[in-house]
């Protein structure tokens, strides 16, 4: 399994975002909660999914919706199993 940089995750994760959700980059926050970027339940699920088949960490919604951040979801990735330098 390759081992990445945890802030190369945080980073695709906030292109995700961007890029999926139409959040404008200035309002990508790391640290900030889902519902402050007003992502609903179904955006939270197709999250999910494009983490799971990214990085091969079996992902549901409720992880997500628990994790509530871009960071907090990456630390939840690493105790999933996700190796991070």
């Amino acid at each position: 399994m390759t081992v990445l940089a945890e802030n190369t995750i945080v980073e695709h994760i906030a292109t995700i975002m961007a890029e999926k959700f139409e959040i404008p980059v200035a309002d990508v926050d790391v640290t900030a909660e889902f519902e402050t970027m007003k992502l609903d339940s179904l955006d939270l699920v197709e999250l999910a999914v494009i983490l799971t088949r990214t990085y091969g960490i079996e992902l549901d919604d409720f992880d997500i919706t628990d994790a509530g951040s871009i960071e907090k979801t990456v630390a939840m990735m690493r105790e999933k199993g996700l190796r991070t330098a």
